[in-house]
């Protein structure tokens, strides 16, 4: 496969943070995505305690794509924490962030969300799942706000308050943020993209577990933003509840 061409800037500005928590079996076909696209400076892969072999294929997929680079929490801290620890370990422009459990990404897809940010377009924009899977296309059209795949301004993420971007909760604490501060958010529709739900890989009882801990991040979050003395978050807050 042809990488796919930088087209709108001479040089690669994007750095692609990667969290990962036992993710070993999925994890190559999005580091396989990222490996044909030029446009990307670096991809940083931060693993957050895994307990399967995600860091091997990590290190076997470096041997094919020296841009990778591996951060390493030796106990499970949260997503927000993992992209956090990624966000500390870069100087590029802008961000790329993608979850580690999905497929039928293509090179193309990553390409749709970062294009409109480098192009000036967008300061953010937030990937949509469609005509993959019922399920996570039903999610993210009913929660578009807590999708993990996104292309951002660098600054952005300085805007978000890390009390309210514990583990789950990054994702509503980052639209919060982008919200509030008056960054321009688009949405970009990724067809064919899906990833498997908790109950699927994680078995049933742990999958339910794993959910509902992550249901309670994310209250979490909304009530720490809830605190906030941001007008545009309260009624952003306000609109979703009503939804």
């Amino acid at each position: 496969m042809p990488d796919i061409p930088l087209s709108t800037t001479d040089k690669a500005l994007v750095a692609a943070i990667l969290p990962v928590y036992n993710e070993g079996k999925h994890i190559r076909g999005v580091l396989n995505a990222l490996h044909h696209v030029s446009l990307l400076r670096e991809i940083i892969v931060v693993d957050d305690g895994s307990e399967d072999d995600s860091v091997e294929q990590i290190l076997q997929a470096r041997e094919e794509d020296p841009r990778i680079h591996l951060r390493l929490h030796p106990t499970n801290r949260g997503k927000g924490e993992a992209i956090f620890t990624g966000w500390r370990s870069t100087h590029s422009p802008y961000i790329l962030l993608l979850d580690t459990d999905l497929h039928g990404l293509t090179p193309q897809h990553i390409l749709d969300l970062c294009l409109p940010v480098l192009k000036g377009e967008a300061d953010m924009t937030m990937g949509l799942f469609r005509k993959g899977r019922l399920i996570t296309d039903l999610s993210h059209l009913t929660t578009p706000w807590l999708t993990g795949q996104r292309c951002l301004r660098a600054e952005i993420l300085a805007c978000v308050p890390p009390e309210a971007a514990v583990g789950y909760g990054f994702e509503l604490a980052l639209t919060a943020a982008a919200r509030e501060h008056g960054y321009r958010i688009r949405r970009v529709f990724l067809k064919g993209v899906w990833h498997p739900p908790s109950e699927m890989h994680r078995g049933l009882r742990q999958g339910i577990l794993w959910r509902a801990h992550m249901y309670a991040q994310i209250l979490h979050s909304a009530y720490i933003l809830t605190r906030l003395k941001w007008a545009r978050v309260k009624a952003y807050l306000a609109e979703i509840i009503s939804t």
